[in-house]
């Protein structure tokens, strides 16, 4: 597999037929995310976008200096996604791993897209492989990425 080395936005959410089936609490979503990455910071935003969604924002470090950025989005309680920005594939699947294994409550409960493929028309989220490693999370990610990259 090559690596497409476009770093993209990922947007992480429950399937769409159970949209609130995380019960998304940003208090809660925080404090598990600094339990599973205690370098890792969380802050408020406040209300984003057309909705007013509650915002919070997140940095982790996943090592050698990288961090990862993104944002958590509840638009209705309860009811939300998560954003990872200008990420990799290898990057992403940190946090894919982690909201699968540790935040949602089933490994089926966690669906993807990216940036690149909302660019190019591509409305579905495809559903997260419900077991593997951060590699085989990351390999179907670049797949992904591959896709909408043609």
């Amino acid at each position: 597999m090559q690596i497409n080395p476009r770093r993209t936005t990922f947007s992480f959410a429950p399937p769409v037929d159970n949209a609130a089936a995380w019960h998304l609490r940003l208090d809660d979503f925080a404090t598990k995310l600094t339990a599973a990455f205690p370098e890792a910071v969380t802050w408020p935003e406040g209300p984003l976008g057309p909705r007013g969604a509650e915002t919070l924002s997140f940095e982790m470090p996943l090592g050698d200096g990288v961090w990862l950025e993104g944002l958590a989005t509840t638009p209705f309680p309860e009811l939300g996604s998560v954003l990872v920005e200008k990420a990799s594939a290898d990057e992403a699947a940190v946090i894919a791993v982690w909201l699968r294994d540790v935040f949602a409550p089933a490994p089926d409960l966690v669906h993807f897209t990216s940036e690149m493929a909302l660019d190019r028309g591509e409305v579905t989220y495809t559903a997260l492989p419900p077991h593997g490693s951060v590699t085989e999370v990351a390999a179907a990610l670049q797949q992904h990425l591959e896709r909408a990259d043609m």
